[in-house]
C-alpha cells in the first residue's frame, strides 16, 4: 500500500456543501529532484541550522522523513498535501502549541520553527507545498490489530477527552473547511463515495446501515456543540511511553466539526483491535 503512486488531488463539489477535500494522507517516496538525499532544513527554536541525513520511516498513512542522527532524530520533516493553504497549516501549528502549553503532561508534535517563523516551500509535480520541521515523539503508536488491554484503551480515551477540552476555545481561520472525514458530511460521503463499491448487495447493506444511523444523527445534529477538533485521535496518531498513550501527532485533519466528533473516531479506531470488534 506504501508504495502505490498517489493521484493528484481531487475536489469532488457535493450539492448542499461547499465542496469536499478528498485528501489521501499517505505520502509517496519523493522522486529525484526536490529532496535529495541530505538536506540543510533551517529549523531550531533558535533560528539554527539542520544538516543531517533524511532517512524514511514506514508508516500506514506517510512516509515522514527523520531529521537527525539516527539513534536521536530531532523532527520529522512535514510536507503539506498540496491542498492545504497557510492558513490550514497555520491552524495545525498553533492548535500543537495550545495543546503543548495547556496539557504539559502530554507530548505533542510542536512545530521546530526558524526564527523569523517562515516556513520552506519545496516544488512538486502537483505544485508548490508548505514544509516544516516537527518534534520526533519517541514511543510508537497503537496501531494495528492486536489486542489493547482496558487501561490502553482508557488512556487512549483520556488523551481525547484532554485534546478535546483543550481545542474548545481555540479558533482559527484555517479551520473553515470541509473534509470527507468530517463526521456532519458522512451521509453526502457515502452516497457519493459508494459507487466505488463493485459488490452491489453490500452496497445496498451498506447504504441501508448508513442511511439509518443518519436519520437518529440528523435528529439531533443541529443541538450538537461545535468546537476544534484534531479528528484523527487514532491508534495510529496516538504515541505511547510504555504502554502508557501520551503524545499527539498528525494534525493533518484539524477542523471545526461536532465536539463529540472527536471521541467517536477515537473509539471508532479501536473497534478493529483484538477483542474490540461490534457484537
Amino acid at each position: 500500500e506504501a508504495d502505490d503512486e498517489l493521484a493528484p488531488v481531487e475536489r469532488a463539489h457535493l450539492p448542499g456543501h461547499p465542496g469536499i477535500e478528498r485528501i489521501d494522507r499517505r505520502f509517496p517516496r519523493p522522486r529525484e529532484g526536490p529532496l535529495g538525499d541530505r538536506r540543510a532544513f533551517p529549523g531550531g527554536e533558535g533560528g539554527g541550522g539542520v544538516e543531517d541525513a533524511c532517512s524514511f520511516e514506514e508508516g500506514q498513512h506517510a512516509r515522514p522523513l527523520l531529521v537527525g542522527a539516527d539513534e536521536a532524530p530531532l523532527g520529522v520533516l512535514k510536507i503539506a498535501n498540496a491542498a492545504f493553504g497557510p492558513d490550514e497549516v497555520d491552524a495545525q501549528d498553533e492548535a500543537a502549541d495550545v495543546l503543548a502549553a495547556t496539557c504539559s503532561d502530554l507530548r505533542f508534535a510542536t512545530a521546530l520553527r526558524r526564527s523569523d517563523r517562515r516556513r520552506p516551500i519545496l516544488a512538486s509535480p502537483e505544485g508548490p507545498r508548505l514544509a516544516r520541521v516537527l518534534r520526533y515523539l519517541p514511543g510508537g503508536t497503537l496501531t494495528g490489530p492486536g489486542y489493547l488491554a482496558p487501561d490502553v484503551v482508557a488512556g487512549l480515551g483520556r488523551v481525547a477527552g484532554r485534546v478535546s477540552a483543550a481545542l474548545a476555545g481555540f479558533r482559527h481561520p484555517g479551520l473553515d473547511r470541509v473534509l470527507q472525514w468530517d463526521p456532519r458530511y458522512a451521509d453526502e460521503v457515502l452516497r457519493r463515495l459508494g459507487a466505488a463499491l463493485l459488490d452491489r448487495h453490500k452496497l445496498g447493506r451498506v447504504l441501508d446501515a448508513g442511511g439509518a444511523a443518519w436519520e437518529q444523527v440528523g435528529a439531533v445534529a443541529d443541538a450538537l456543540p461545535h468546537q476544534c477538533v484534531h479528528l484523527d485521535l487514532t491508534d495510529d496518531n496516538v504515541v505511547r511511553t510504555g504502554r502508557t498513550p501520551d503524545g499527539v501527532i498528525d494534525f493533518g485533519d484539524l477542523t471545526t466539526s461536532w465536539a463529540v466528533a472527536e471521541l467517536a473516531i477515537t473509539i471508532s479506531s479501536v473497534l478493529h483491535h483484538a477483542g474490540a470488534e461490534p457484537a
